[in-house]
């Protein structure tokens, strides 16, 4: 039998949101209105409704969200805004926390606590998007258990979408998510949405651990277009489903990815089953901007996710209407990465008739039907512009490139499919993608 940890301030009421709603800025090294998150959530002027926005930086948090709904996002996103809880409880924590609060675009690593190591949710409907959720541990308090290594869901009906949850580990169930007693049969906690979410190498480590990826115990989790991926348990590696006597809540699990999960993907101490709707396949995913787990050019994820999803972009700040594989459907991708039609297996060989030609090819997959730009820069790696245009919608998968390069120099190539988006030429000194003009133009 789980017990949860009860919090004094549960009862208070509300604060109540006011019309013109401020914004707060924190920032641990520069001029700002705080220094530390904690600071601009525990400060009374600071009220429902407002937003919070943090700065890049690493942040040593362990944040108690209890008394006022709040908007806390990053300004540039998950990769340099870090919320790090050093292993003294979970990093953030939401109780009886209405849909108007908010956690967006932070890596939250470094939790440690017997239930939710990186988040713990109690109650209420918070929102819980474009993170990245890793290395947050739940693994047995003075209680002895340990559920939920990256996110807790107790009697909740939150919303998780667009996340990256990876390399959490917990005692007994949810090494990714575990999701509490949250379904009809829970009076005011209908339903939880863990939506458009990549879930990633978690493990539970008991021998009868159940959920490597997400434990679903007495609830009816919405669990949607989600790619799992390399989770482990004792039982049910991908989803686990506890069912309860007298609780009839089961979780609709639709057009998610599951592979490589161990033992297996889904199973249940009842008759549920994984729907046929879920694809068993590999969702080949690789190196991408700032993190590899894009969708390659071939992957089974892409514009294949379900209606009905929560809005907004994913975890990179992509629009899911984005037209990522190139092949004119605007429609998001199962997990939290759009695919923006990378190309792959670009190689550079010399040509053996004539050793100052430089051959180029690549892989064609990201569309039967595209056309490829190829750029080149001399000596650094699009640090300091788009690069220079060398060849403009080729409809092979190959280009030479016969200008002579001196002795001593190098150059870069980028090859990309003619699209709207064609990513980034490298970064800005700050961590940022350089936008991608000038782009090639067509005659």
């Amino acid at each position: 039998m789980r017990c949860f940890r009860f919090v004094a301030a549960a009862a208070a009421a509300a604060a109540v949101a006011v019309a013109g709603a401020a914004q707060w800025i924190v920032d641990d090294d520069g001029p700002a209105d705080f220094s530390s998150v904690h600071a601009a959530v525990n400060a009374p002027y600071v009220l429902a409704g407002d937003t919070i926005v943090v700065r890049p930086g690493t942040y040593v948090e362990n944040l108690l969200l209890d008394a006022k709904d709040l908007t806390i996002r990053s300004e540039r996103g998950p990769f340099v805004t870090i919320l790090d809880g050093q292993e003294s409880g979970s990093v953030v924590m939401l109780l009886d926390r209405g849909p108007t609060a908010r956690i967006e675009g932070f890596t939250i690593r470094n939790g440690r606590d017997q239930t939710g190591g990186g988040i713990w949710i109690a109650g209420g409907a918070p929102v819980i998007t474009r993170n990245v959720i890793e290395a947050n541990e739940a693994v047995g308090g003075y209680l002895g258990y340990g559920y939920g290594g990256g996110i807790e869901v107790y009697s909740s009906a939150a919303t998780i979408t667009r996340n990256v949850i990876r390399n959490n580990v917990a005692l007994d169930g949810g090494g990714g998510i575990d999701v509490y007693y949250s379904g009809p049969s829970t009076p005011g906690t209908c339903c939880p949405v863990i939506a458009q979410n990549t879930i990633v190498d978690n493990v539970v480590t008991a021998a009868t651990g159940m959920g490597g990826g997400i434990l679903a115990f007495a609830s009816e989790p919405d669990i949607a277009s989600t790619i799992l991926l390399g989770n482990e348990a004792a039982l049910g590696g991908g989803i686990f489903v506890e069912r309860v006597q007298g609780n009839g809540d089961l979780p609709d699990a639709t057009t998610n990815v599951l592979f490589g999960n161990l033992p297996d993907a889904a199973d249940s101490s009842g008759t549920w089953h994984l729907p046929a709707s879920n694809l068993e396949v590999d969702p080949r995913l690789g190196p991408g901007e700032r993190i590899a787990l894009w969708p390659r050019s071939d992957s089974p994820a892409l514009d294949a996710a379900g209606g009905g999803l929560p809005a907004g972009p994913d975890l990179i700040g992509t629009a899911s209407s984005a037209d990522g594989d190139v092949d004119g459907a605007a429609a998001p991708d199962i997990g939290a990465i759009e695919s923006l039609g990378e190309v792959t297996g670009v190689t550079a060989s010399t040509d053996p008739g004539d050793p100052e030609t430089i051959i180029l090819s690549w892989d064609g997959s990201v569309n039967p039907g595209a056309l490829f730009n190829v750029y080149g820069s001399d000596d650094a790696p699009f640090v300091t512009g788009g690069g220079a245009c060398l060849a403009v919608f080729l409809a092979t998968t190959s280009h030479a490139d016969p200008a002579p390069l001196l002795p001593g120099r190098i150059r870069y190539y980028l090859v990309a499919a003619q699209q709207e988006v064609e990513g980034s030429r490298g970064l800005r000194s700050d961590g940022t993608p350089r936008p991608s003009l000038p782009s090639c133009t067509g005659p």
